[in-house]
């Protein structure tokens, strides 16, 4: 998904539908293995938590997040919502600073600015990058 946001500035429903199942799908293998179902709905809730604050975000400041950006942020909200509080605040954390050095890196070396992309940044690397982090590191 990140791949297909910072080629095309969309992110395929369809790859969403099919994330978010496959991800609630580990997250039930994962609870099953460690014989705790509190983390499926544990994830859920993270996840809908995180795609409602990244929708404010996106309402507050239209053209700057976009649909894409709130669904992406649901799928990997999937994955890092399943470790937990921590994991959810590292990954913010996380997509906050990542989010201001890859803006600011793609501005200045922006591979499309001769394209109708020219200027606007792709986010999803970020939301996904960020969720790989918090999941190494907690």
């Amino acid at each position: 998904m990140a791949a297909e946001d910072v080629r095309r500035r969309r992110v395929p429903r369809a790859w969403i539908a099919l994330g978010c199942a496959a991800q609630l799908a580990a997250d039930l293998v994962v609870a099953l293995l460690e014989n705790d179902l509190f983390l499926v709905p544990q994830a859920l809730l993270f996840a809908l938590l995180a795609a409602a604050l990244q929708c404010a975000l996106a309402l507050v400041r239209p053209g700057a997040l976009g649909l894409g950006d709130v669904t992406c942020t649901l799928m990997t909200g999937l994955g890092v919502g399943l470790a937990g509080f921590t994991a959810m605040l590292v990954w913010w954390l996380a997509m906050g600073l990542l989010g201001l050095a890859w803006m600011a890196l793609w501005i200045r070396f922006d591979p499309q600015s001769d394209t109708r992309f020219a200027g606007k940044v792709p986010f999803a690397p970020v939301i996904v990058a960020a969720g790989l982090l918090a999941a190494v590191l907690t």
